[in-house]
């Protein structure tokens, strides 16, 4: 019997301090930082379920916001020093849908981004011309799919956050007549959703 009650002390002692570290919230918002997409926020702010600030971003703190990454927003407007060909994207292998090891980075970017800023994304992805128009529209949508399911999965932000749609081959940002065109445009782009 004795045994048996030191091995419960014991199993208490090493859940419990297991148990706490799960349930550490740095920033006091009420998520744990395990599931805490913005571990940062300021005390006493309402935050959602992924720990982000309830705030809604007007339109006219884009330009504080966004300026460094270049993302646009949907009405195509571009912070200051921003053109469509500097803006931050994603590229792609001709015909593939997976992340590149070179792309992880501008990921990376991304999410530190999104932990100071609540906001929400529109991932919107491209193909080049090469192939039926049915092809590219659902090769784009997989490539948004691609990048948000990494920055869900690996970067732990919450997928509520994102939208993707495909468009295909429509929205060119470089001639395809050329490889290095062709490469340009295969790409997901990021747009601030306000």
């Amino acid at each position: 019997m004795r045994w048996l009650i030191l091995g419960l002390v014991l199993c208490l002692c090493f859940t419990s301090s297991a148990f706490g570290r799960d349930w550490l919230d740095s920033d006091a918002d009420g998520v744990p930082d395990l599931k805490d997409a913005c571990t940062g926020t300021i005390a006493g702010n309402k935050v959602d379920a992924s720990g982000c600030a309830k705030t809604i971003l007007k339109p006219e703190r884009a330009t504080e916001l966004t300026t460094g990454l270049c993302f646009k927003t949907l009405n195509d407007d571009y912070p200051v020093n921003c053109t469509p060909l500097s803006s931050i994207v994603v590229n792609f292998d001709f015909a593939k849908s997976e992340l590149l090891f070179s792309q992880r980075q501008v990921l990376q970017q991304v999410a530190a981004w999104l932990r100071r800023v609540p906001v929400r994304l529109l991932l919107l992805g491209h193909t080049d011309t090469v192939g039926s128009e049915q092809y590219n529209q659902i090769l784009s949508l997989s490539r948004a799919v691609s990048v948000k399911q990494v920055l869900t999965d690996e970067f732990n932000l919450g997928a509520h956050r994102f939208d993707v749609k495909g468009a295909g081959s429509q929205k060119p940002i470089a001639d395809n007549q050329s490889s290095n065109g062709r490469a340009l445009n295969r790409r997901v782009q990021f747009f601030v959703i306000f």
